[in-house]
């Protein structure tokens, strides 16, 4: 089955900087794509996570959290379209974080921060080991990524893609076989 691996804090600020690309060629023995600068990574070879966690922490320069998600999660998170009737804009984008552990709290949502009219993240529900929610730029100041949020207010690590981002792992995971499932699983699913 193939995994979807996502790196918190990595090519940030001009800090944890790597080349995602030549990261991903050096884990060809995998069928690793490189999807955006961040840090994320659809791994289309059969590697357990521990696997994929010992290969990137030989080649990175550096330490991060590391979540590694069944590309099948990421199928179903994208069939449920959690942003269903929302009008995407430069002015707000949806996120989705993904979780590296249980929630230590779970919070009545929405939330939103800063509070008030002039939020920048709205916290909108939880799905599994994801956290989701809209962003927009802020007007003044107030300036808040997802992340920060979500790792605040659940007591756990987390590192946020864009909701574009996620229809680009979907478009990797459907040129390898349409699902990112292998097809030998999916015979005796």
């Amino acid at each position: 089955m193939a995994s979807v691996v996502f790196l918190r804090g990595a090519n940030v600020g001009g800090k944890n900087v790597f080349r995602p690309a030549r990261l991903a060629a050096s884990l060809s023995h995998l069928d690793a794509v490189n999807v955006g600068a961040a840090g994320t990574f659809v791994i289309r070879g059969k590697a357990s996570a521990a696997t994929i966690r010992h290969e990137l922490a030989q080649r990175l320069p550096f330490e991060c959290h590391v979540a590694i998600r069944p590309a099948k999660d990421i199928v179903a998170l994208l069939r449920d379209d959690p942003f269903a009737g929302v009008k995407f804009s430069r002015g707000l984008r949806g996120w989705v974080a993904v979780l590296g552990g249980k929630p230590k709290i779970f919070p009545t949502l929405p939330l939103m921060f800063p509070q008030g009219q002039r939020w920048s993240v709205r916290f909108d529900r939880i799905e599994g080991q994801f956290a989701i929610g809209l962003w927009q730029p802020p007007k003044s100041g107030g300036f808040v990524f997802p992340s920060n949020a979500v790792e605040e207010v659940l007591g756990v690590p987390a590192t946020t893609r864009f909701w574009e981002t996620f229809g680009r792992i979907a478009a990797v995971l459907e040129s390898s076989d349409g699902t990112g499932v292998d097809k030998n699983e999916r015979r005796s699913q």
